[in-house]
């Protein structure tokens, strides 16, 4: 386990909180199905929730982890048709230094 890594997760600020809860579980649930060999390194330790604002913030920040080279999940939620509600990366946080928890 790398106790160096975290588990990122983040949802929009305009859901519910339960329903912020939901999607972020989602997201890290999908990243765990992609990415088997990263989240045993995570070993289920920090999760780290944070606040985007709307969907448009989100594909701001898919966008930017894609340009980093960061390996990540998008959640898109068939209910919200198909729109993006959270994104899981396990990181070691500096990318996302200037976001808020939730």
């Amino acid at each position: 386990m790398n106790t160096h890594l975290k588990m990122y997760v983040l949802v929009r600020k305009d859901l519910d909180p339960t329903y912020r809860c939901v999607q972020g579980t989602h997201a890290v649930a999908e990243y765990i199905l992609y990415y088997p060999e990263l989240a045993e390194k995570w070993g289920n330790s920090t999760l780290v929730f944070l606040g985007v604002r709307f969907p448009k913030g989100l594909r701001e920040w898919h966008d930017k982890l894609e340009g980093a080279q960061k390996k990540f999940v998008a959640f898109f939620e068939p209910d919200q048709d198909e729109q993006i509600t959270a994104i899981a990366c396990l990181d070691d946080g500096r990318i996302f230094k200037d976001l808020r928890t939730v």
